[in-house]
């Protein structure tokens, strides 16, 4: 009976350490653990992973020395399992992303930012403040070309109105709705992160521009330094969504 070579401990492992990562996400998806716990998780097991790879690599060439194909082919899997934490951020971020400021609070108006209000009493201990980071938040912002494009809407409708519509496509984007004031022309919402589920704030400022509004946005990360450019792809989202509904009506 021929015995299973002790190499096929490094897909074991690798298989351990991504089922612990998983579950880690999981838990902080169904709010079970908190977002620095989870990090350490992250971030342990991730270096755990990296190294384990590291062996494989060197397992894999002692197997090609030996021509010892059980152990070449634990190895290859060994490294390519070990990647997939670092893979797997860089596809569903991008890598231009990484190359951000770190902030995580992107307005379209960086003079006068729209104010949170409603959201403030959802923010736990420790979140990040929702109090704007003043010139030196909006230097940053404007300093970084990947932001260049994060500027208000006009639109040719008046201000109740639009805002009735930027109701209706926060809600198909799928954000939680907490306060609404079509007269006053704000909005504020709520939005949580494709596999993470990170609770992003978001409030949306219409006003009055020659015969129809301006529609000014601002979304901010509640955990995180850099929000590897979360905020500003949700704007983008935003906003080209409501331009549309608005062609629409037109």
């Amino acid at each position: 009976m021929k015995h299973a070579h002790w190499s096929r401990w490094l897909v074991r492992v690798q298989l351990l350490l991504l089922t612990v990562i998983v579950l880690a996400g999981l838990a902080l998806r169904l709010d079970l653990l908190g977002f620095r716990v989870v990090f350490q998780v992250f971030k342990y097991a991730g270096v755990a992973a990296l190294a384990v790879a590291l062996i494989s690599l060197l397992v894999f060439v002692w197997g090609m020395v030996k021509r010892h194909a059980d152990s070449r082919r634990a190895a290859i899997w060994g490294v390519l399992l070990g990647l997939l934490p670092v893979a797997l951020p860089l596809l569903t971020v991008g890598k231009d992303n990484f190359d951000v400021p770190p902030i995580h609070d992107i307005s379209t108006d960086l003079h006068n930012p729209p104010q949170y209000e409603e959201v403030l009493t959802l923010r736990r201990e420790g979140d990040n403040s929702a109090a704007y980071g003043g010139e030196a938040l909006a230097e940053a912002q404007r300093g970084a070309d990947i932001y260049a494009d994060m500027l208000p809407l006009q639109v040719d409708l008046p201000v109740a109105r639009v805002t009735e519509l930027a109701a209706e496509v926060a809600a198909e984007l799928g954000w939680r709705i907490v306060a609404e004031d079509p007269e006053r022309g704000h909005l504020e919402a709520v939005d949580r992160t494709l596999l993470l589920g990170f609770r992003d704030d978001v409030v949306v400022r219409v006003t009055p521009s020659g015969e129809g509004s301006r529609v000014d946005v601002r979304s901010s990360s509640r955990v995180g330094v850099s929000d590897l450019g979360a905020n500003a792809q949700r704007i983008r989202t935003f906003l080209r969504e409501l331009e549309e509904q608005v062609a629409e009506r037109q």
